[in-house]
Parts: structure tokens; sequence; C-alpha cells
């Protein structure tokens, strides 16, 4: 069991600790205050937690750095691979958490996420000192993740940030001038994730980032102008204004989570289809129903998989997916996750459904399955104008009359199949 033990101004920490501090393969050296040994390498991983340091909840701030600080000063190694550290702290401990960041520069650490979430409202969110950091070269630091924290970037220190692959920011406020300086000094950054970081209505990611791959972005009510010719991945989990993609010819894998689209469904459909004719993957969340594509609307041409999830109404129809699998002849796999019923009603108008032969499609998964808003007559549907699918699974959602509708679905689909080989899978 993790102990922790205080006695005056001493700080006990036993071997377990020590274990999960640094990691498996780490030297097992008995660490005792001011008399610890000098922790040897190899060491590849240092994690600091609540958990880890003292295997419970309720230890002070001051005691937690206090810890932190005993450990680093007892590590005496050419390389540590991680630092990790997660604790509420703020600005009020920026003298450690700043020597903790000096540490890891002289330790080549390539990689450092400081989580610092739950933090004394009382206190400011801490500043990341890229001040710190060595320049260009001499930096080992590849991969930063702050959560809780303050990035107020300045052109005078561009150069510290050269070397990184990695950029996650969670909370983290970011304007357009500390975007731009990201874009600019980061030249061989392959991904970026900016979650909640109250970014400017506008967006522009343009061509400097030449080695980006993945960007991820949660936020609202903002537009996004995309042009990265090698971004291969893009999520976008929030509610947007606008999307933009220009020039991004790679990009194959679309991921609009989160993104509760009502009487928008075209026009968003619409925009993703024409600007990204290569896309292989979307994932896409509607509420309520799908809204019907014009036949003039551009296809998903190259459309492989379709994940959907959709928050239905009371009244909602099912049925209206038919609109984005007709506007994807080449569509293989379609995953379609049913969520609880929303507020509000459906508009009640009757639609009505071009019923295509899907010569493609081999793969369905409907889970969350009731007995309601179509749900039956799409599984139906799926059946009988597929006609190389390979597998369908359904899986009923839970109720007091869950097996019984578990036993009707299949009974139903059964005589439905008619000349269909698929396997059916009824959970």
């Amino acid at each position: 069991m993790v102990l922790a033990l205080l006695h005056e101004s001493d700080l006990l920490l036993s071997d377990d600790v020590v274990e999960t501090i640094v990691d498996k393969d780490a030297v097992k050296t008995r660490l005792l205050s001011h008399r610890w040994r000098y922790l040897s390498p190899p060491l590849s991983h240092l994690q600091f937690d609540v958990f880890t340091l003292f295997g419970t909840h309720g230890e002070s701030s001051s005691t937690f750095v206090t810890a932190v600080d005993q450990v680093l000063l007892a590590c005496r190694g050419p390389k540590i691979g991680t630092l990790k550290v997660r604790f509420g702290l703020g600005d009020d401990h920026a003298f450690h958490v700043d020597r903790w960041v000096s540490f890891s520069s002289a330790m080549q650490v390539e990689k450092i996420a400081f989580d610092f979430s739950c933090s004394p409202e009382s206190c400011g969110s801490y500043n990341f000192p890229c001040h710190i950091l060595p320049a260009d070269k001499a930096s080992h630091l590849k991969h930063l993740c702050l959560v809780s924290c303050t990035l107020r970037l300045s052109p005078k220190f561009t150069s510290q940030l050269n070397p990184l692959r990695t950029l996650d920011l969670d909370g983290v406020p970011l304007d357009q001038s500390g975007l731009d300086i990201i874009t600019s000094a980061c030249p061989k950054l392959t991904l970026l994730r900016m979650i909640g970081c109250g970014l400017p209505k506008i967006v522009c990611i343009h061509g400097q980032l030449l080695c980006l791959k993945t960007l991820i972005i949660h936020d609202s009510l903002i537009s996004v102008e995309l042009k990265s010719i090698n971004l291969e991945i893009f999520e976008f989990f929030g509610h947007p204004r606008k999307l933009t993609f220009v020039d991004v010819p790679h990009l194959k894998k679309a991921l609009v989570r989160s993104l509760f689209i009502y009487r928008r469904t075209s026009p968003i459909c619409n925009a993703l289809a024409k600007d990204l004719p290569q896309l292989q993957f979307l994932s896409l969340i509607v509420k309520d129903e799908v809204l019907p594509l014009p036949a003039t609307s551009p296809k998903f041409i190259s459309l492989k998989q379709l994940d959907l999830l959709i928050w239905p109404f009371i009244d909602s129809d099912l049925l209206t997916v038919i609109y984005l699998l007709n506007a994807s002849p080449l569509l293989e796999i379609l995953q379609l996750k049913i969520g609880r019923q929303g507020e509000g009603r459906s508009n009640g108008e009757r639609r009505e459904y071009s019923r295509h032969t899907h010569s493609h499609l081999k793969e369905v998964k409907m889970e969350g399955f009731r007995d309601k808003w179509n749900a039956m007559e799409l599984a139906i549907y799926l059946l009988k104008n597929t006609i190389a699918l390979e597998r369908m699974v359904v899986v009923v959602s839970g109720s007091t009359l869950q097996m019984d509708l578990r036993q009707r679905v299949t009974n139903l689909l059964q005589k439905e199949r008619g000349n269909s080989t698929a396997e059916l899978i009824i959970l």
C-alpha cells in the first residue's frame, strides 16, 4: 500500500511510490528526505499526481510541490523522456513549476504534460515559460501538453518552439496573435489540438504548417478556414459557423463530432462534399434528422465509412439517413448510433425517399435500436437494398421489454431478408 508520512520537515516516500513515479524499469532506490540517494538512469518516464505520490486525496499543494522537488532533486541522469504533472496548481507555485521546466531542459525531456485543472479560483493560471526553454537545436522538447494554463507567446521566443512535433492545449486561452505565432514558430508540428481555448471567431490555419497531419478543434460558434497541404485528419467538436477547406488534398478523415446539426444538415454536408471529394471517413452528430439533399448537391464520391450519431425528437424519422447513403455511392461501412430522445418535435413533413441499390455497402451496425422513429423500417431498407451486405448488427436499447423487442427484430428481419446472405446479429 502506498504510504506518505510527514515528520516535521521530512517527507517519507515508500519504495512502491518511487516505482510508480519513475517507471517500472527504474532502479529501486529508497528515498528518505534529504538523505535520498540519487536516482540512477535509466529513467524514461516521471509522472506526478496525488495518487503516485501519496495514494490518497486531500494533500495540500505545498506538500505536493515539495514532494516533486525532492524527487527531481534526486534524479541524476543524462536523459529523461517524459515529465507529467497533474495537480491543481496556479501561479502561486510558478517558482517551483518553472524549476521543473528548467529541470526538463537539463534532462533533455522530450515530452512535458502539465495538467493544472481544479486549481483554486483565488489563484491565477500558471503561465508556461517558453523563454526558459533552450533555443532551436539545443531543445529536445518535441511534445507539449498543457491543461488549464496560460501560454503567452512572444515573437521573441519563437525559436524555443521550433522542435515541437505535437502541441495539445486544453483550457489554454489563445487569440489570433497566439495562433499566428504557433503557425510560424512550429514548422515541424504534426498534431495540433485546441480544446476550449476561446479561439477567435475566424480561425485561419494556412500553408505554414507543412508537416501538420492532424488538427483537432473543440470550440463553438467559430468559423474555420483550412489550407494545409498535408493534413490527413480533421476533428471539430462544437457548433461551427462555417467550415472551409482549401487545398487539403490529403484530408481523408473528418470527424465533425458533437456537432448538433439541426436544420443545417444540407449546408454542412454540401460544404464537406464539395471541398473534400477525397474524403474517405466521415463522422457526424445530427439532432432530429437528416434533411434532404437536393439532386444537384455534390456527392461524397470517395467516402468509405460513415459514422452517425442521431439524437431524435419525438417524431423524427430515421429513414432520412437514406439521403446520406444516396450521396455516398462507394460507402462500405455504416455505423449508426441512436441517442436518447431529445426535447422538441420534428417539422412533421412527410418525406419521399429515393430507393437506390447500394452496391458497395458491406457492413451495417445500428446501436440504441428502439421500435420507434422508423428504426425498423430503416433496418429492413438496408437489408433489402444492399446487395453486397456481409453483416448487419442491431443492438437493441435497454428497456423492460428488451428481450421481447430483440425477438421481434430477429423474426421480422429474418422474414424480410429475402435473398440476402448477410449475417444477422441481434444483441
